[in-house]
């Protein structure tokens, strides 16, 4: 902030200035009414600057009773007669919040607190801070969410460790999927109840616009990974390679029920985990990072189903990456996971 000399700058050249600055300007005259409002103030209250001026600044930006971290700013400002610092307050507009950093300039007041203080009037100074602090709980949320995933993955390692090496427990596959589902479940709702992530965000809600070229491009790509299978089925049948005997295995139940794992897989790997990494990584190449190191923690999580289906399941990983990048939706992601993967499952496992 610079401080000029009262008659250094005429009144017209002094509302240019405040015209063209970014924070909001608010001057409230000694009776209490609304003199002053500057464009980037009208921008940030959105409220057109005819609805305030020349209006009681109580009945006009006091009145909302949710807002009480921005009235009481003022209410105390007033009560002890001394400007503020800036101070940072939630604001509503509707349903919606932001999120302002306040100072208020008392205009003449005395040095001193006297009793016969009387009211002159005062200057508001408004930053909107929305942007920086949502995108600052944005990433404490992706910090979080990614911790969370790390440890559960250690934990389920871990279990598996002990039960197959130490305990010498049998455990059947479909427990380890059972244990992947709940990890999914659970981050699931957090995100939902804990985090200020939206259902877009993490690929739940796709773009309408690009549904149909996006369905028409995972139907072609698991057209030509369906083909790659078939015939790598049929050359390692021709090397006798240790593989299924028949041609197409798996159920119908095994079919439905591998949609529900797809789906949970795929949005704990793309929507979450590849989106909390690629926001934390502020580095030149964020995205193919973000798709390894995913696809690395993912594909770990298949450990116990042993070594060849863990490095498949990175391939598909980081094939299914590249297409979340494309299509910002996990539906595409899943109707691959859930038709190549069961697939290679049938022909080759």
């Amino acid at each position: 902030m610079y401080t000029f000399v009262n008659d250094a700058l005429t009144i017209e050249q002094k509302q240019t200035i405040f015209e063209n600055m970014s924070d909001g300007i608010i001057t409230v005259s000694s009776d209490g009414t609304i003199s002053y409002v500057n464009t980037a103030a009208s921008k940030i209250l959105e409220i057109p600057s005819d609805s305030l001026l020349e209006q009681s600044f109580d009945d006009t930006l006091l009145a909302n009773k949710k807002n009480k971290s921005f009235n009481h700013i003022f209410h105390q400002c007033l009560k002890r007669n001394r400007s503020t610092s800036r101070e940072v307050v939630s604001y509503y507009i509707g349903n919606l919040v932001k999120y302002f950093r306040i100072k208020i300039t008392l205009i003449n007041q005395p040095e001193d607190d006297t009793p016969d203080y009387i009211f002159q009037g005062m200057l508001v100074l408004i930053e909107d801070i929305t942007d920086k602090r949502n995108l600052r709980q944005h990433e404490r949320d992706c910090a979080m969410l990614f911790a969370g995933i790390v440890m559960c993955i250690t934990i389920y390692l871990s279990v598996w460790s002990l039960l197959r090496f130490t305990l010498h427990v049998p455990v059947r596959i479909s427990t380890y999927t059972l244990m992947i589902e709940c990890m999914t479940l659970a981050l699931f709702l957090v995100i939902v109840f804990f985090t200020s992530f939206s259902f877009k965000e993490v690929g739940i809600i796709p773009s309408r616009n690009k549904f149909l070229p996006h369905a028409k491009q995972t139907l072609a790509i698991a057209a030509f990974a369906s083909a790659v299978l078939l015939i790598s089925k049929f050359i390692l049948q021709l090397f006798d390679a240790p593989v299924k005997s028949y041609y197409i295995g798996g159920s119908i139940h095994g079919a439905i029920t591998y949609i529900f794992t797809a789906l949970l897989q795929e949005f704990l790997a793309r929507g979450v985990l590849q989106t909390s990494v690629k926001t934390l990584m502020r580095v030149k190449y964020q995205i193919p990072i973000s798709i390894l190191l995913t696809s690395m923690l993912f594909s770990l999580m298949h450990l116990p189903f042993g070594f060849t289906f863990m490095m498949g399941t990175f391939v598909l990983s980081i094939a299914l990456g590249v297409l979340y990048e494309q299509q910002k939706s996990i539906w595409g992601c899943f109707f691959l996971h859930w038709s190549v993967g069961y697939l290679s499952m049938c022909l080759f496992f």
